[in-house]
């Protein structure tokens, strides 16, 4: 399995996800929904690299143009250090959109948007 590169972000945003479910109109005029599994669904990590050197930049591209959005890859446990974030085991995750790499002289920064993916969409 595939290992997204071991990396320390400068921040990291993370947005929970939501439970997979249906909402619809009864009878009565009121909304109810169905859950279809406890799954969460929708789950976003946005993290900010600052000052990567050039090997580490060639990692990020590298590991994007390897796994894009179809594979989905882990995270390592540098990635997630100093944080006390847990996930479901058997999930995984997947770029959302291409790296967003902004470089001025000698800086490079980059920022990724991953989605985790529960093990019944794997």
């Amino acid at each position: 399995m595939a290992t997204f590169p071991a990396l320390n972000p400068a921040t990291r945003t993370y947005v929970p996800g939501t439970s997979a479910s249906t909402e619809f109109a009864v009878l009565d005029g009121f909304e109810t929904s169905v859950r279809h599994s406890n799954a969460s669904v929708s789950q976003i990590l946005r993290m900010t690299f600052t000052r990567l050197s050039s090997a580490d930049t060639f990692n990020l591209v590298s590991h994007y143009s390897l796994h894009g959005t179809f594979e989905p890859f882990d995270l390592s446990v540098t990635t997630l250090v100093a944080t006390n974030l847990t996930f479901p085991s058997g999930y995984l995750w997947r770029y959302l959109s291409a790296p967003v790499i902004n470089q001025s002289c000698e800086i490079t920064d980059a920022t990724v948007e991953l989605q985790l993916l529960p093990p019944y969409l794997i």
